[in-house]
């Protein structure tokens, strides 16, 4: 569940006055100023007014021309952090757009690790990211994940492209073979078009921007929606069962449906063949409704609604 900020400096403020802050917090949202601003909150509540001129704030983010975190940056950051603090309790890290530093063969995440594995009892280190299926989960894992809820003025309206898509895929009227046909091309269609539309995005930004670099940033970013709108389609399941629609067949059997979804991302992430993964799920999907009509699926009450990511 996301949290808004004020939330969220609440807690770090009641983990300080108890004196249980972790060493290492993740940061995640869609929006990479509101999680640097968040950041630079919580080192102002940590070090005091203006952390941006602290002996103990240590600030790393992306170099400019090739847009990743350095190993040598990370190196010398490892050694700021094994000193004792210059003034206060803590050394405070902030690592902004983390997930640049897995870029590159992710030397620097690696060699960065070690601080993480066995950190110095008065350091704290933040961590952003927007696109944290690119992180190492060596890392996520040593880090406390704190998901940010997008501020109202930064909350994107529904894309329309979403809404036709389910509209298109909950349509009726179709024999099951067809059906499953038409919905596994549908997805492949749905992610070619935002494949484009990244790549068309990323075209337009920095030229100095190495090509193996790009197409990690636009392989992630296409990862990330392809998985918001899977959880979306898991939720639109989920809904339809709660409401039971009279008639629907797609009110039926939720949790199977919920499960192929499930599978269908393990193959993804996996490497499989999208156009035969997205196949495989819609085929398995109609057999799904073929055995509730049967009576060999009467129950399935093994599922619960799935956060959707943030």
């Amino acid at each position: 569940m996301s949290l808004d900020s004020d939330t969220i400096l609440l807690r770090f403020r009641q983990a300080l006055a108890s004196d249980r802050l972790a060493h290492a917090y993740l940061l995640l949202g869609a929006d990479s100023a509101q999680l640097e601003a968040l950041a630079m909150r919580i080192a102002e509540l940590l070090l005091g007014p203006r952390p941006e001129i602290h002996p103990d704030f240590h600030l790393a983010r992306a170099e400019s021309r090739l847009r990743r975190l350095s190993i040598e940056r990370m190196r010398r950051l490892m050694e700021l952090l094994a000193l004792k603090p210059y003034r206060g309790r803590f050394r405070l890290a902030l690592i902004c757009d983390a997930e640049r530093m897995c870029l590159g063969g992710g030397e620097a995440a690696n060699s960065f690790l070690k601080t993480l594995e066995e950190p110095p009892h008065d350091v704290v280190i933040l961590l952003t990211s927007t696109q944290p299926q690119m992180l190492l989960p060596t890392i996520t894992s040593r880090c406390i994940r704190l998901p940010v809820r997008a501020a109202p003025e930064m909350r994107a309206e529904e894309d329309p492209r979403e809404a036709h898509f389910f509209s298109e895929w909950f349509a009726s009227g179709e024999a099951p073979l067809l059906r499953a046909f038409r919905r596994a091309a549908l997805l492949e269609t749905f992610f070619l078009e935002i494949r484009k539309e990244i790549e068309s995005g990323r075209s337009d930004g920095d030229d100095e921007e190495p090509e193996e670099v790009r197409a990690a940033l636009v392989e992630a970013a296409v990862d990330l929606r392809r998985e918001r709108l899977l959880a979306k389609l898991e939720a639109e399941y989920a809904k339809k069962a709660g409401v039971r629609e009279t008639g629907s067949e797609e009110a039926e059997s939720p949790g199977r449906k919920i499960r192929i979804l499930e599978e269908l991302l393990r193959d993804l992430r996996s490497g499989l063949d999208p156009s035969l993964s997205y196949a495989r799920a819609c085929l398995e999907i109609e057999e799904s409704l073929k055995m509730r009509a049967s009576g060999s699926d009467a129950k399935d009450t093994s599922w619960k609604p799935k956060k959707l990511p943030n």
